[in-house]
Order: C-alpha cells, then sequence, then structure tokens
C-alpha cells in the first residue's frame, strides 16, 4: 500500500511480532512533523457550547432531569404466551398503554415507555443492548416495510415456527407505526395551542416526520434521526454501531439539495445526544449503559470511511460534555490527518468518552475468525470495547480472571517441584487451558421479535436463529497482574535463589502480614509490565498468544459463518476485583487489579510511550474479540500548542505501533477528582466526564469503588518518555 504523506499520517514501520521480542521504533519526530500541517475547514471543531442556544437549553434540562416526568405506570395486559406471536402481543400492548411525550425545545422526540403497575405482567422476549439493532436495515426499509416483508412471506410460509416467528414481527412493527402515528398526532395537537409561531412550526415539523415514518421510509436526516430515537424507545437502548456510515446520505442529500444547512443539521444531532443521555442507569450497574457510535474507519471495499458527519460527532461529544453516546474512532493507515487531530482535541477538552480503534489490529483480528475481509471491515464494537458485527450477528462472553489461576499454582506448589522457571510456564499454561472453550456456541435466540427482524438473516429466513455471526468471547483479565507476578517468581526464586515456595505461599495466606520486607520487593524491586522491560513483557507475551491461540484451536472457527469463540483482553466490574486474595506481583486483598490489558495499577513508571512499546511485543490481532489498554494524562500536559502536538504524535505512535485494538484515555487531573468528590453538587463537575473500561461517566455520578480505581490509575504527567 502507498503511504500518502500529504494527506494522512504516515504509519511508515511495520510490526513483525513473532518468538523474538523487538523494541518498536518510535519515530517522534518524523511523526511530529507529518502531523504539524494545516487543517481543513472541517476538521477545526468547535468545541464550546453557546449559551442560550438550544442544545445547552436542552442540556440544562437534561440535568434538572425534566424528562423523567414521562416514567409513569399503568395497567398493561400481557397475553400469558411465551412464543413469538405471545411476545409481540405484549409488546403491542406495551405501546398501546403507553403516551407519546415531548418536552420543549425538543426536535427530536420520545422518551421511555410505560412501566406495568404489575411486574411480570408483559414478557418482550430476549434482546440484549451489548450489540446494535439493525439500523441500516431499519432505515432502507422503514417500520412499514418490515411490517409489509414479514405479511408477505406469512403468506407463503407453512413451517410452524417459522410461522410464529413472522407472525410476531408483523405484530411488533404494526404497532410500532401505530404508535409514532400516535405521536405525529400528539404533536399536531400541540402545535394548535401553542402561542410561539416558531415553536409551532417545529411541532409541525415533527408531526409530519412521524407521520411519515409511520407510512414509509424517512427521506430526512431529521426523520432519520428520529427513527433511530424510536428503536431507541422501543428496547434498543444499548449499543448504536456505524452511525455515521448509514446516516451520512441522509444529511448528505438534505445539504445537496439545500433542505438543511450545516448549523441546523448540528443542532439535530446535539439534540439526539443529548437525548442519548435520558435514563442512563435504568437496566444498568454503575452507569454502565453501553451506548457506544462507532464512526470512520473503512468501507467494506478498504476506502476511508470518515466523512463530514463522522467530525460533528466528534464535535457535539466534546462540546456537549455528557457522558453519552460514547464515540469509538476508528482508524487505519489511510485515515486522514484531520481525524487524529480532531479526537485529540475532545480529548484534550477532558470529554473522555471518546476511545480510539485500530483496523490495524482489529480486522485481521476478525479475519482469523473465518470473517470475510470485506465483512470484517465493517465491524463496530458493541455495549464496551468488544469486537462485533454490527446488525449482522449477535455475541456473548465470559470473563477469566488470571490471578486465582496464578495463585492456586504458588498454593499447590512445594520447594523442588519447579526445576525451572520453564516449567512454571508449562504448568500455568496448562491451567490456562482449562478456561478454553470446548466447541463454537450456538447463535443466540433473539427472542424479542421487533429487533431479532433487524438483525440480517433473521427476517430473510423467518427465524429468530439465523443471525450471520455468533461471537462467543473467551476473555482473559489480569494479565498485567499475572505476568508480574510471574516475573517476581522467576526472579526471586529461580534466579536469585532468595525466596522459597514456601515462604512465598505463606506471605500470600498471611496477606503479607509479617512479610512486608518480601512484599514491597515483589511489588517494587523486581520487572513491571508496562515499562518496556523485556524479562516481563516476554512472559505477557507467552500467556497473551498461548491464550488467543488455544482459544482459536478449540473453537474450530472456520469460513464463513457461524457460531466463533473469539480470545479477548479487556475487564469489566474492576472495582469488584480487590477482594481477590494476596498475589504475588505484591499485592495485597483489597488492592485493586489491572483494567483490562494494562500494566498492573500504578506500575507503569516510565512514561506513556514505554507502555504502547510493552503491549506491542504481543501480537495483538491474535485475540478476536479485542484488546484494549487504558492510559491515564494529566490533563496540564496536553494544554497549549507544543503539548497539544505531542499528545497528537502520542495517538499517532499507538496506531503506528499497532499496540492493541482499542486505546481508552483518561485526560485527568486527580486533585480536580478529589475536590469533585468532595464537593458533588457543584455545577462545574457536571462536566467532569472519565473512562471507565469500556464506558465512561460523570466521575461523581460513579460508585465510590469506581471512583476508586479511576483515582488511582497511574497519571502519566509527560509525553517525552
Amino acid at each position: 500500500m502507498a503511504w500518502n504523506l500529504t494527506r494522512r499520517i504516515a504509519y511508515p514501520y511495520r510490526i513483525s511480532v513473532n518468538a523474538t521480542l523487538k523494541h518498536v521504533p518510535t519515530p517522534e519526530t518524523e511523526i511530529m512533523q507529518t502531523l504539524a500541517q494545516p487543517m481543513a475547514d472541517r476538521e477545526r471543531l468547535s468545541l464550546e457550547l453557546e449559551p442560550g442556544s438550544r442544545s445547552h437549553r436542552l442540556r440544562d434540562m437534561h440535568w434538572q432531569k425534566t424528562h423523567e416526568v414521562a416514567v409513569v405506570r399503568r395497567p398493561v395486559a400481557g397475553s400469558g404466551e411465551t412464543t413469538m406471536t405471545g411476545h409481540a402481543r405484549d409488546f403491542a400492548s406495551l405501546l398501546e398503554s403507553s403516551e407519546p411525550f415531548i418536552q420543549p425545545n425538543e426536535l427530536i422526540v420520545g422518551t421511555c415507555l410505560a412501566t406495568p403497575e404489575v411486574e411480570g405482567t408483559i414478557d418482550l422476549g430476549e434482546y440484549d443492548p451489548h450489540y446494535p439493532p439493525g439500523h441500516a436495515m431499519l432505515l432502507s426499509r422503514g417500520l412499514p416495510g418490515m411490517r409489509d416483508e414479514a405479511r408477505a412471506k406469512l403468506q407463503v410460509e407453512t413451517d410452524p415456527e417459522s410461522r410464529d416467528f413472522l407472525r410476531g414481527v408483523e405484530i411488533s412493527y404494526d404497532a410500532a407505526c401505530r404508535y409514532v402515528e400516535r405521536c405525529a398526532r400528539h404533536a399536531e395537537d400541540s402545535a394548535l395551542t401553542e402561542a410561539d409561531p416558531a415553536r409551532q412550526a417545529e411541532l409541525e415539523r415533527i408531526s409530519a416526520i412521524c407521520h411519515e415514518l409511520a407510512s414509509g421510509v424517512p427521506t430526512s436526516f431529521h426523520s432519520a434521526l428520529q427513527l433511530l430515537q424510536f428503536v431507541r424507545v422501543f428496547g434498543g437502548r444499548g449499543c448504536i454501531g456505524r452511525f455515521d456510515q448509514w446516516m451520512y446520505p441522509f444529511y448528505r442529500r438534505d445539504i445537496d439539495e439545500g433542505r438543511i444547512t450545516h448549523e441546523e443539521a448540528k443542532e439535530l444531532l446535539e439534540c439526539l445526544f443529548v437525548k442519548l443521555n435520558h435514563f442512563p442507569a435504568a437496566n444498568q450497574a454503575d452507569n454502565d449503559t453501553l451506548r457506544n457510535i462507532s464512526v470512520a474507519g473503512q468501507t467494506p471495499d478498504g476506502r476511508d470511511a470518515s466523512n463530514e458527519l463522522t467530525y460533528m460527532c466528534i464535535e457535539a461529544s466534546g462540546k456537549l460534555m455528557l457522558p453519552e453516546p460514547k464515540i469509538n474512532v476508528r482508524f487505519f493507515s489511510g485515515s486522514p490527518l484531520g481525524l487524529t487531530r480532531a479526537s485529540a482535541r475532545v480529548l484534550a477538552k477532558g470529554a473522555n468518552t471518546l476511545a480510539i480503534f485500530n483496523d490495524e489490529v482489529a480486522v485481521p483480528s476478525l479475519v482469523k475468525l473465518g470473517i470475510s475481509l470485506e465483512e470484517a471491515r465493517d465491524y463496530c464494537n458493541d455495549g464496551c470495547s468488544e469486537l462485533i458485527m454490527g446488525g449482522k450477528g449477535t455475541i456473548k462472553f465470559r470473563v477469566h480472571d488470571a490471578l486465582p489461576v496464578l495463585n492456586d499454582l504458588v498454593l499447590d506448589a512445594e520447594d523442588g517441584r519447579y526445576s525451572t522457571f520453564d516449567e512454571v510456564m508449562a504448568d500455568f499454561k496448562s491451567r490456562l487451558d482449562r478456561l478454553m472453550p470446548e466447541e463454537p456456541g450456538p447463535a443466540r435466540p433473539i427472542t424479542f421479535p421487533f429487533f431479532a427482524a433487524g438483525i440480517e438473516d433473521c427476517l430473510a429466513q423467518a427465524s429468530p436463529l439465523a443471525a450471520r455471526y455468533a461471537i462467543n468471547g473467551s476473555i482473559l483479565a489480569q494479565v498485567g497482574n499475572a505476568a508480574d507476578g510471574l516475573a517476581a517468581i522467576k526472579k526471586l526464586i529461580f534466579d536469585d535463589g532468595v525466596l522459597t515456595w514456601e515462604r512465598l505461599r505463606g506471605a500470600l495466606e498471611a496477606d503479607f502480614v509479617g512479610y512486608e520486607p518480601l512484599r514491597q520487593r515483589l511489588k517494587n524491586r523486581t520487572a513491571k509490565y508496562g515499562n518496556d522491560d523485556d524479562y516481563v513483557d516476554a512472559i505477557v507475551k507467552e500467556i497473551a498468544e498461548h491464550f488467543c491461540d488455544g482459544v482459536h484451536e478449540r473453537s474450530g472457527n472456520g469460513e464463513g459463518p457461524g457460531g466463533k469463540w473469539a480470545p479477548g483482553f479487556m475487564s469489566f466490574g474492576i472495582h469488584r476485583k480487590s477482594d481477590t486474595p494476596a498475589s504475588p506481583d505484591g499485592r495485597r486483598r483489597g488492592e485493586l487489579t489491572a483494567n483490562s490489558f494494562s500494566p498492573s495499577v500504578g506500575m507503569d513508571r516510565n512514561g506513556p510511550t514505554a507502555a504502547l512499546r510493552s503491549v506491542a511485543k504481543v501480537d495483538l490481532t491474535r485475540a478476536s474479540h479485542g484488546s484494549v489498554f487504558d492510559i491515564a494524562l494529566h490533563s496540564a500536559i496536553v494544554k497549549g500548542d507544543d503539548a497539544f502536538e505531542k499528545f497528537v504524535a502520542l495517538l499517532a505512535t499507538f496506531l503506528k505501533m499497532r499496540s492493541a485494538a482499542t486505546l481508552q484515555l483518561n485526560v485527568i487531573d486527580r486533585d480536580t477528582l478529589l475536590r469533585a468528590r468532595e464537593n458533588p453538587d457543584l455545577p462545574e463537575f457536571r462536566t467532569l466526564i472519565v473512562r471507565v473500561w469500556g464506558f465512561s461517566a460523570v466521575f461523581v455520578d460513579l460508585p465510590e469503588g469506581l471512583q476508586d480505581h479511576v483515582l488511582a490509575r497511574t497519571e502519566h504527567g509527560s509525553l517525552s518518555a
């Protein structure tokens, strides 16, 4: 591939990761020269929210929680059936019991449905918000088009299960059309009593859009955004997918035909983004609401997929400073320079809702599952950071912790049992083997008919089991902690001969009480992952690649569609892992464990570039479910022109190194976080957003345990290392 240095970031080095560890070259000077080029007009972001603007008023209303007036309980009659048809009838009953709701200033309308007065009276079926609805299909066919297709298939289908599915789809989409039509009439009635002529015109416009969606396909950017919001109201409350790809044609046509201005389109987008923040924790723990948008990346034929709407999404995130939606920006070798700079601008402001995805790692990892290159290029991420085929498949996953495996090895060990450290590693890897799946998992059934029909192949084959891909994640967490512990064992037991298994076992069983000198030696005087030290990085590489290869071998991933077991490196519920018993890396029970594929908490001491070098030694194209690396930077070091250019270069270095599929950054100030925790009600802390794991949240809204984890992560104060 030719590298266009005039328009694009140059990644001139290709990294071959094999059994021999290699330091990754980091030509910072060359990167800086490439990045210090003028930005195109569309890459100049406006990140200040104008006081008194519609978006500003809507954000204030959100903070005041005026939308919660829509939360009502009503009697809802259930069908009592567990069939697809029964689920659809329950869905129709719920929509019939739910009243339209429009707030002042809104251009995108629709909020939550009614809550049944009696719990358990209805059963809508299962739809997991971790994977996105089939927005592309819904936008192209419209609600009545989906209904009519199911109705037509029902006329010729004879299989009882297929007929049950198709009947459920027909009922669901017919009910959705009726609900949207009621919203149209509600907006029309509201316009008749509205005294302000400008607002009256807006309500009439909303009514016309709802009429359009109830009877056909969306024909404008506004109506396409409104359809997405209705899908959220109907239950698609989580992952969103490649928003800029299927929304851009609506935007482009409106702009080209003069039906909308760029500023009007930005306002509509911001209206939607504010709506995405309503009811953040309705059904999710710890504010992890799964509302991820994936932008940029590649088209299926390998061209640059970024467009004007890509930049509008990035800008809206930085302007609103709200935790939703998370913006996941995909990069590949052909991504434009301005995309890196735009992402850096938003991150430097402290809008820690943005994550960086590296297609040069993610796409090959999906191809290893037998997914075609063209389809792999169309990936997005799920509600967190797992790689998924949006609108074409389902996922489920299981997380395995590496530290308990290492602890069990130590507790089982006896002096003289292992003659070499290689034998220790062989035993540890054999224990990891027990965590690996035996065979591919089946497709996860989608029994919520409205959402089942939107996943490609399900409606075509009249089956909720027909999703093209069923990706089942086998995730290994705490790799950094385990590698640090193994490096300490290698150094102190085998290399230096100053520690016995018996003494180490006794220290762990005592939670290091009475063993403080040993704990300090384990924690602070042995090699730690994340510092570009081959001594421990070689262990990380061996563990991670063994796990990935084992999962692939055992799952028998073949070509084409079907069930896929995919290895990955990320973690969830990290604040609850502090109960893990004392471990050979010097942790005591109660201390935090590493997040995802990141170094142990506080152990990456040589700067962010050294941390990136460590992770780049591992071939993470083998991690087909994704791999996540976290870096925390002090907000002061990205302020000013020179500092900002270094920050942009850091992002480019991550992409060039192919360090991981995903980079999650927190640009934070520990002192500010501590002040926020002491004064959570101060208005200035409403926009203090932090990245937790695959999601972001307002810091003061987090449980104390998650606040502790964010505070404990290493805050790099320099970009020069």
